[in-house]
């Protein structure tokens, strides 16, 4: 939006000085350094590139429709600041006669409109954004005003800031315009008009001071924009760059086994887990610094809805508090970030579903975080949720959270009249049935256990199960932050596996599902592992199962966080839905597949309870029952638990029943 004019020395030397400490400023980037190493991250320049330029430049995730307002509002603003830094690079380099041949000149007819259409979209972003956090108020949004919590201008005067820089354009456009008169002045559908306004003589007089007021505001922004909200602008795209979408969600292992068997190892001086910023990893220091506090993730979230005490973008941007306070700020005794910022009651309260990384449009990995933070809290200072340590103590002493005797794990086969062939006779079958801690012990998923066994006979599969041999995955175990148990559980298993001969294993848990096919592979443990709702579908499809639509009445489905979200299977079970009970029948609750809302049992909070407003199962049943429904379908033992006592809790018997997929299949046979 600058003159044609000759452009004084004065303005080179402001502009180097504010590119001076705009770099110097960039250091908050650079502290990411203090943290661990990640063991397990591959370098890939393609889909780096590609993610920078899809989740980064593109915005691909900011679009949503649970998030309209919000939606178009960041998008104006994303792409208002795009086009006119790209307008002004142009601009710059023209002045300069560099590649003046190859670059349009402001005076071009179409890089005239899109300058202007840039600054409309910025200028309208910028009052949507203020009639938010002035009017609206989403009530997960931080309401700091000028202040900031740690950020210079704070976010409403960050926006003040970018409105005057915006209207200054504009005038700065218009004066020009009015003095200079080019021959395609109409294509600046804003400068143009405003240009109109006033007299030759008035925009001559000001035109000097308007450009310098525009060009020192501009520079003035450069050299703050990292110490104010705005550097998640520089920071999103390094750290979307950087993520490996394909493992977002993934618990790595910290190979505790190994280090408590080393008898080297001075575990006076190890700190389990994390609870400062130099335990984690450079990377989830990276997501806590470029967190742009959008609060989608807080605002999904099931346990915030819930009333329980936990933001999961509050918890991010702590621990970049953490960060800035021992590395920038350099404070000798900074406030503990565990008890201190970060409340135990918080950290207990994930359910791990996964809906806050499904959300955040910045590629913000969560849940590993919160992981490693609870690690600490059990292996460094002996501190699970009480409750959860009767499930502990199960898992330890007989291999599923239960407590029950590995002697009854067949019981409910029995009790039925089903001989089940086992793999320690068979040594090797089709498919290896993974019956898992639930379907074992718990009676309402023993039903299940025995639907799909129904299946797979009258298919006609080779299958075998484990019995005896079968032991907890470790799942609840992990998430509940006790590494060690977890990798006992899994080596164990791995062994056990190991041992036969199978093409794949089913497994009716999700859970199962992630730790056995995902999780293990960090152990030397690659199964083909198959959840029974996928299994049950390609035998319909080879048809070895033929399955009528004679279920009468209306069916929804409630999506496991770990079958959706984690694992991204979202059409398979609706598949064997409507099978069973015809299309038309199946009917969707508000938050569905990625969006489902989680039934609460997920990362250990199966084994414990917390305070809350509302519990989560009793929310979900009462989405269930809005549909109109019959019929709540899942496909998950955890789920399965929850659901089926919030119906009983709610008094919906009568109304409203609950059933595995694998349940309905079973009955039309």
């Amino acid at each position: 939006m600058q003159g044609t004019h000759h452009i004084p020395l004065l303005f080179y030397v402001l502009a180097l000085l504010a590119l001076v400490y705009f770099a110097y400023n960039l250091r908050l980037l650079f502290t990411v350094r203090i943290g661990k190493e990640e063991k397990y991250r591959r370098v890939r320049p393609i889909e780096s590139l590609l993610n920078a330029l899809t989740f980064g430049v593109g915005q691909r995730k900011v679009l949503s429709r649970r998030f309209t307002y919000a939606s178009v509002m960041h998008f104006c603003l994303g792409w208002g600041f795009i086009e006119l830094v790209f307008a002004t690079t142009v601009d710059f380099f023209v002045t300069r006669g560099w590649f003046a041949s190859y670059l349009p000149t402001k005076d071009t007819a179409w890089f005239a409109s899109l300058n202007d259409l840039g600054g409309l979209l910025l200028l309208v972003g910028i009052l949507m954004a203020l009639f938010r956090r002035a009017f609206s108020k989403p009530e997960p949004l931080p309401q700091d005003s000028f202040r900031g919590r740690g950020n210079l201008l704070g976010d409403t005067g960050i926006l003040l800031f970018l409105l005057l820089l915006v209207l200054g354009g504009f005038l700065s456009e218009a004066a020009r315009l009015a003095v200079e008169q080019p021959g395609t002045a109409a294509y600046s559908f804003i400068g143009w008009p405003l240009s109109g306004l006033a007299s030759y003589s008035a925009w001559a007089s000001v035109e000097r001071t308007l450009w310098w007021g525009h060009a020192i505001t501009s520079l003035l922004f450069i050299a703050i924009l990292p110490l104010t909200k705005m550097f998640h602008s520089v920071a999103v795209i390094v750290n979307v760059a950087l993520t490996d979408v394909k493992s977002l969600g993934l618990v790595r292992p910290m190979h505790v086994s190994a280090l408590m068997e080393d008898p080297e190892a001075d575990l006076d001086d190890v700190s389990l887990g994390a609870h400062q910023a130099s335990e984690f990893t450079w990377k989830q220091l990276l997501d806590s610094v470029s967190c742009t506090e959008c609060a989608r993730c807080t605002t999904v979230c099931p346990a915030h809805a819930t009333g329980r005490p936990l933001s999961p973008m509050k918890l991010i941007t702590d621990i970049r508090h953490d960060l800035y306070a021992r590395t920038i700020r350099k404070q000798d005794e900074p406030e503990e970030l565990i008890g201190g910022r970060i409340k135990t009651a918080e950290l207990w309260s994930c359910t791990s579903c996964g809906a806050c990384t499904e959300a955040c449009p910045v590629l913000i990995d969560h849940v590993p975080t919160f992981t490693d933070m609870r690690r600490y809290l059990v292996l460094s200072e002996g501190e699970p949720p009480e409750q959860a340590m009767e499930a502990l103590e199960g898992m330890t002493n007989r291999g599923n959270p239960w407590g029950l005797p590995a002697s009854d794990r067949l019981k409910w086969a029995s009790e039925a009249s089903l001989e089940l062939p086992l793999m320690a006779d068979k040594k090797k079958a089709d498919v290896l049935y993974w019956v898992g801690c639930a379907g074992a012990y718990d009676p309402r998923n023993q039903e299940v256990a025995r639907a799909f066994v129904k299946i797979l006979q009258h298919a006609g599969v080779d299958f075998a199960v484990l019995g005896e041999e079968e032991t907890c995955t470790g799942d609840s175990a992990r998430r509940l932050g006790e590494e060690y148990l977890f990798e006992t559980l899994a080596m164990q298993n791995i062994e056990t596996l190991k041992q036969y001969e199978f093409e794949t294993i089913v497994t009716p848990c999700p859970h199962c599902m992630q730790t056995l096919g995902t999780e293990y592979k960090d152990f030397d443990g690659d199964f083909r592992v198959q959840h029974h709702s996928q299994f049950i579908g390609e035998l319909m499809k080879a048809g070895k199962l033929e399955v009528d639509a004679s279920i009468n009445g209306k069916v929804t489905f409630h999506d496991p966080c770990y079958l959706g979200r984690y694992e991204g299977e979202y059409e398979a079970p609706r598949d064997l839905i409507k099978a069973a009970v015809g299309g038309s029948s199946l009917v969707e609750m508000e938050y569905n597949r990625k969006a489902s809302f989680c039934c609460g049992a997920g990362g250990g909070n199966m084994w414990y309870d917390m305070e809350e407003e509302d519990r989560m199962n009793l929310a979900r049943v009462r989405q269930a029952a809005a549909t109109g429904a019959g019929t709540v379908a899942t496909a998950c033992s955890f789920c399965m638990i929850m659901m089926d006592d919030a119906v009983k809790v709610e008094g919906k018997e009568d109304s409203l029943q609950v059933k595995d997929v694998a349940e309905l299949v079973a009955d039309t046979l």
